[in-house]
């Protein structure tokens, strides 16, 4: 092989390889050097508390989720009480209602029902044959309500609803929005503007780990996300998540809280919702305790809906497992 074939063909690997290396050399996104600890987390991470593992397991967490879905099989009672507003922010619709859940065994499955113990309603909250003519009470319906006995597993996996295709992708971005707070969702347009851990979001936001007790006085860290000051003007459009704050119990690591404001003013679609979630143990699981929406949303086609609810779990840990 001639002479100048060969040392172009080596240098020419020499520049691949340096290639490679430059891009291998090129440093990981430190999310770390962002977050602002209290006195309390840096002692804790002197004694082996690891900033980057605990943001990494704030993003993979499943607790929250499995706590949700933990009602599947358990008996409790629920109030609920839904506000609608009109464009005047006076009362158009109301509904309050005491629905109780039951549970029985089936071979492997749970099977559970449910009553509706007492119901009031004030003005066209439903449409005719008790059509939801929300959305916002069909997706609180379709993920809390039960019109028929239903049995799985634990290890079932949660079907869709293929009479409305809609609903579905709805409800399924709603809970990632809810269990996956910061992540990207499906979403044209604000998609990439909810993934806050990601290296071009970061800028907007202050990020802290703090170390405090929750409301049921548990001894928590708390991950809190806040939009800086300077990009808080909702006419800017590069926020979604507005505020984020994660409970998680220092014993286990489980979240028990989480408070949280997303918002978006555009051509498409406006939303602004605040949500409140709180976490309580019965029987060694986790369970919702109380839920709380304070917002509205409006798409095209679609009128602006703008609800306060909030939904009061109380279970009775004898219950537990049916009868």
């Amino acid at each position: 092989m001639n002479q100048k074939i060969i040392i172009g063909f080596v240098l020419l690997l020499i520049s691949i390889q340096s290639i490679y290396a430059q891009k291998d050399s090129v440093p990981e996104f430190d999310f770390s050097r962002f977050i602002y600890l209290d006195s309390v987390v840096i002692t804790a991470s002197r004694s082996g508390f690891d900033t980057d593992e605990f943001v990494d397991m704030v993003r993979a967490d499943s607790s929250f989720y499995e706590a949700f879905r933990n009602l599947r099989f358990v008996e409790y009672d629920a109030e609920n009480d839904f506000t609608f507003y009109n464009k005047k922010n006076e009362i158009a619709a109301a509904y309050t209602s005491t629905t109780r859940q039951y549970t029985r065994k089936k071979g492997k499955a749970t099977c559970r029902t449910m009553d509706i113990l007492e119901e009031n309603i004030t003005g066209k909250y439903y449409k005719r044959n008790r059509k939801p003519r929300y959305y916002t009470t069909k997706m609180f319906e379709r993920l809390f309500f039960t019109e028929e006995e239903i049995c799985e597993t634990r290890n079932s996996t949660p079907s869709e609803d293929e009479e409305d295709g809609r609903i579905a992708r709805y409800v399924t971005q709603l809970k990632k929005l809810i269990f996956q707070p910061g992540e990207k969702v499906d979403v044209p347009i604000i998609g990439g503007k909810t993934a806050i851990f990601e290296e071009k979001m970061a800028k907007y936001y202050d990020y802290a780990i703090n170390s405090e007790a929750h409301q049921n006085g548990m001894d928590c860290y708390v991950f809190r996300v806040n939009v800086k000051p300077e990009f808080e003007d909702r006419k800017e459009g590069k926020t979604v998540v507005k505020s984020l704050e994660t409970f998680f119990e220092k014993k286990t690591f489980q979240v028990i809280g989480r408070n949280y404001r997303v918002a978006y003013y555009g051509a498409l679609f406006d939303f602004d919702v605040t949500m409140n979630v709180k976490l309580t143990k019965i029987n060694d699981q986790y369970l919702p305790e109380y839920i709380a929406y304070d917002g509205f949303w409006k798409i095209p086609t679609q009128k602006l809906e703008r609800a306060k609810f909030t939904i009061t779990v109380e279970t009775d840990a004898s219950l537990d497992g049916g009868r």
